[in-house]
């Protein structure tokens, strides 16, 4: 009692518990509505940025492409005035020599004197023509190129470049061309003095070699070899050449441009104090910065490119080999934070053809899931390339006969025909098998099923509301008709305004919808299918033409645009066939209608350098290895790949006000958090104060007051749990007056039971009993009867049910089987019958009694015995150490009339001999359960007899009794009400 006073004294109660509850409940909320608005926040931010930095990024890449192409444009002309010439003596090899007689005013004079008789004849004119193969890029061609090229160099104002300008761009670019083809050259020397060095080397081998000649291929391999190493000295001199006036070409690109590229980044948005963009070639060079364009841009994060982290994950971007991690990996921000100011830095990649690396990162995404769809279709893929290799390999075989003939064009040539009808033949079959085995079809069902329901609801609703509008005008001109709700003029004009309003909602939603129909640019499926079916003939126009325009502009237009779509689909199987008929090699055909090949560009390729790339595109299978990253699409990621935009973001402004606001709603939180605390110790002071009454009237409960009365506390939960007490308390009272009614009861169930077992037998057998009830009185019985001739009678039953009842019922019957042995009937069955015969007529129909009743004589050392449907007894043989269950059996007493009943039970005999065990018991026995709801058991009683066997029968009793106390977990000795689920008794009798 003083440990729970101590205790209640310490521990905190519930004014406290309710209070610090509270306080925790309020801290939670606000720390966690403090996170999540900050979070939100920095979302925002974030999300701001990015929305702001989209529409700059997007010109920067475009402005990166535009100067990369006009690099690239003004060197390849530069290239080709060079290459044209040596094309031209390349190429004069292949020119024909045509045979014909003089002509002109030499050859009429001839004509005439030979007219005379005189001795003259024209003379044989030999001279060389063109071609099909001799044909290259004309100079006319190359001047209009770069007619075309300058006319995209424009001043901000709109006015063309000036000549001098012109010319000091030019020069960088003359000089670039000039290093590169001299790098070009040297290499292909070097390929040729490797190929002389190896002759020189096996001739010189020679055994019949004589000295001279000797000295004189000594001398050759020495000029050849001081040839190699001049050769091997050009190639990085005029490398680095090409990179430096490369470098100082694009910076007099962008110096040229710079006005106009500042102008347009005001324009749309870009903050140059909180973003510096800056744009990078794949060697790491730099082409663009915005903060060359805005003074205030120079100083955002110039700290910051000067810090170790920054440069060392700014090298590892660049010295990234595998371009396949560059496209996969997702860039997050990286945060630096430089004195004092917080940086983010996104690392982005450029690729100079945005159509192709566009398509190949949709397949590269595709390909990174084990489990795609379109395995099947690579598989086939990949076969129809092995068969266009062999194809390409014939071809390439005739187009270089017909070189070295020079007499025929390609397109003329009957061989080359019938191998360009078999490629053709052949890329019809790869498009008939991706229309095949395209994955996802149900796809374009669902989504054009999705768009019938939708524009039909709304053609329907447009409808509707036309009907309405129809219906609200006719009452403006007729009065309304008997029965309707009569509206005021101005209610239904007000009407008729809104569904007017409504209705042109609706046509614009239709009109949406409708453009919808063709849109790809959200539609997954189609733009992989587009890319894959596409990627080809995307890279082949990349190849082949200089496009005006760069950007994702012209790609978004192509994925919303169906027409767009189709005009691209001509021009490419356009395209190819005009590769493939090998009639002209530089002149395009015109196509009929809106088509023209000059929406793709400045073409500045042959027609033989674009059917080497077509060859080499459609023999590569798009799919080669996974595990090897190898394929078509790896190949153009790796030659698109053009640098990186870095993006510096300066975030310190933007984390300085949410830091602010985290601050100032930490403040307001505490303050709420107080408030909330007092409020709620209030509140439980209130609400407790009433629990500490009902406290205080429990505690004289457990004192045994059952005289209390709870206060009536209203309605609430406290008042409820008052008027449960009142009630619990009332129900405590007769619960125990109840008790002490049972525990009399008790005592006189056991005064019924044999307060002492017989003795008069002890010299021959011993005897031994236990008893347990499972609510203090219960309907198991057992009994000892001595009988004047010297036998001992002994009976066992267990009434049905529980409780009071079943006592009563087996009070009653063992005072009638006391009677019938008193009047001296000793036949067993008789005795059931009589007994049966009461019990069926005098108790109800769900009354019934399983019994056991036995003689023992201890002349014959004989157990005579009769079963009513209680359970087999056991007997234990001494002789033999061994249980076994005697047969027993019958109808329980009380269940059937005699006529039935006495079918059913019969007589039995069994023979005790020394140290021979008989037991009998109810089944509350083995049906008692453990706390996991095991039971008892029949192996465990004969596991216990075995073991007990040759022990007294009280002492084999306390064992059995201990075991179940075991197996219950219950003190089965001690009197009272158990939580026994049924009555339990055992005799024992063991013969000495």
């Amino acid at each position: 009692m003083n440990k729970k006073r101590i205790l209640r004294a310490i521990v905190p109660g519930i004014r406290t518990k309710l209070s610090f509850f509270t306080a925790i409940l309020v801290i939670s909320i606000l720390a966690i509505t403090s996170s999540l608005h900050y979070n939100q926040q920095q979302k925002a931010l974030e999300d701001k940025l990015e929305s702001e930095l989209k529409t700059p990024l997007e010109y920067i890449n475009s402005v990166v492409l535009d100067l990369e192409n006009l690099t690239r444009s003004l060197v390849m002309i530069e290239e080709f005035k060079v290459r044209v010439k040596g094309k031209k003596k390349e190429l004069s090899r292949f020119k024909r020599t045509i045979v014909s007689k003089e002509t002109g005013l030499l050859g009429s004079l001839k004509d005439f004197g030979k007219s005379l008789g005189l001795n003259l004849k024209r003379n044989n004119v030999y001279r060389s023509v063109d071609t099909y193969f001799t044909r290259y890029l004309s100079e006319k061609e190359i001047d209009d190129f770069e007619d075309k090229v300058k006319a995209e160099l424009r001043k901000e104002n709109g006015a063309p470049i000036d000549p001098s300008t012109y010319k000091y761009i030019k020069g960088f670019a003359e000089k670039t061309a000039l290093a590169r083809i001299n790098v070009e050259r040297a290499k292909i020397r070097l390929i040729e003095i490797e190929e002389e060095l190896q002759s020189l080397e096996s001739e010189l081998l020679t055994e019949d070699l004589n000295l001279k000649r000797k000295k004189t291929l000594i001398a050759d391999k020495l000029a050849i070899i001081t040839e190699r190493k001049l050769n091997e000295k050009i190639i990085p001199e005029n490398e680095r050449k090409s990179l430096n006036y490369e470098t100082l070409l694009t910076k007099a690109l962008q110096n040229f441009f710079r006005g106009s590229y500042k102008d347009h980044i005001t324009s749309i948005g870009l903050m140059p104090d909180k973003i510096r963009i800056f744009a990078y070639d794949r060697m790491g060079k730099e082409t663009l910065d915005t903060g060359l364009l805005f003074p205030e841009s120079s100083g955002t994060g110039k700290k910051l490119l000067k810090q170790s982290d920054y440069l060392e994950n700014k090298r590892i971007l660049f010295s990234e080999k595998n371009v396949m991690s560059l496209v996969k990996e997702n860039y997050l921000p990286t945060s630096y934070e430089v004195g004092g100011r917080q940086y983010e830095v996104v690392f982005r990649p450029v690729f100079r053809n945005p159509k192709t690396a566009e398509r190949a990162k949709l397949i590269t995404e595709l390909l990174s899931d084990d489990e795609n769809s379109y395995l099947e279709f690579f598989a086939e893929d990949l076969k129809i390339s092995e068969q266009l290799r062999e194809v390409v390999l014939k071809l390439k075989y005739r187009v270089t006969e017909l070189r070295k003939e020079g007499k025929v064009k390609p397109g003329a040539d009957p061989i080359y025909r019938s191998l360009a009808d078999s490629y053709r033949g052949l890329i019809k079959k790869r498009e008939l098998k991706f229309q095949e085995l395209m994955p996802n079809k149900s796809a374009f069902e669902l989504r054009m099923k999705n768009w019938n329901e939708d524009y039909s609801a709304l053609v329907e609703k447009k409808k509707q509301i036309a009907k309405e509008i129809v219906e609200w005008e006719e009452k403006l001109k007729s009065p309304p008709k008997k029965g309707e709700t009569v509206f005021t003029l101005e209610e239904i004009q007000e009407k008729i305004r809104n569904l007017e309003a409504l209705l042109e909602e609706t046509n614009d939603q239709i009109q949406r919808v409708a453009i919808s129909k063709d849109d790809w640019s959200s539609f997954k499926e189609a733009k992989l299918n587009d890319a894959i079916h596409g990627i080809r003939d995307a890279a082949l126009e990349d190849f082949v033409f200089m496009p005006f325009q760069t950007g994702p502009s012209s790609l978004m237009r192509y994925y919303k645009n169906e027409e767009e779509r189709e005009i691209q689909a001509i021009k490419h199987k356009q395209f190819r066939e005009w590769i493939l008929s090998g009639n002209s090699e530089t002149v395009l055909p015109k196509l009929k209608g809106k088509f023209s090949f000059s929406d793709s560009g400045i073409l500045v390729r042959s027609r033989t350098e674009a059917e080497e790339m077509m060859w080499n595109l459609d023999e590569t299978p798009i799919l080669l290895s996974k595990e090897n990253v190898s394929g078509l699409v790896y190949e153009l990621l790796q030659k698109d790949l053009l640098g990186f935009n870095v993006i510096i973001i300066d975030r310190t402004e933007g984390y300085r006000q949410i830091k602010k606001n985290r601050e100032e709603q930490i403040r307001y939180a505490s303050v709420i958090a107080i408030v909330g605390i007092l409020l709620a110790y209030l509140l439980a002071w209130f609400f407790v104060r009433k629990i500490k009454i009902i406290s205080k009237k429990t505690e004289e409960i457990e004192k045994g007051n059952l005289d209390v009365s709870f206060p009536k506390a209203g309605y609430d939960e406290i008042g409820i749990l008052s008027e449960s007490l009142n009630d619990m308390v009332h129900g405590l009272k007769e619960r125990e007056e109840m008790k002490g009614e049972l525990v009399a009861a008790e005592e006189i169930q056991k005064r019924l039971l044999p307060g002492n077992l017989p003795t008069s037998l002890e010299d021959k057998i011993e005897l031994a009993a236990f008893y347990k009830a499972m609510t203090g009185v219960g309907g198991d019985y057992y009994d000892f009867i001595e009988l004047n001739d010297g036998k001992l009678a002994f009976c066992i039953g267990d009434v049905s049910n529980h409780g009071v009842g079943p006592a009563i019922v087996m009070a009653l019957f063992r005072a009638q089987i006391r009677s019938i042995f008193r009047k001296g009937e000793r036949n067993l069955k008789k005795i059931l019958l009589e007994v049966n015969g009461s019990l069926y007529e005098d108790t109800p129909d769900h009354i019934f009694v399983t019994f056991f009743l036995g003689v023992f004589d201890p002349e014959k050392s004989s157990v005579e015995y009769i079963s009513a449907g209680h359970v087999k007894p056991m007997f234990y043989d001494a002789s033999t150490n061994k249980i076994h269950e005697l047969p027993a059996g019958g109808l329980p007493l009380g269940m059937d009339e005699n006529s039935f009943f006495e079918s059913t039970i019969e007589r039995k005999v069994i023979i005790l001999d020394s140290g021979d065990l008989f037991f009998q018991y109810t089944d509350g026995l083995d049906e008692a359960r453990s706390i996991e709801g095991d039971f008892f058991g029949k192996p465990k009683i004969a596991k216990q007899l075995l073991a007990n066997g040759g022990e007294h029968a009280n002492d084999l009793v306390k064992n059995m009794v201990l075991e179940l106390e075991k197996h219950t977990s219950q003190n089965l000795s001690q009197p009272g009400m158990s939580t026994l689920s049924d009555d339990i008794a055992m005799i024992v009798i063991r013969k000495k």
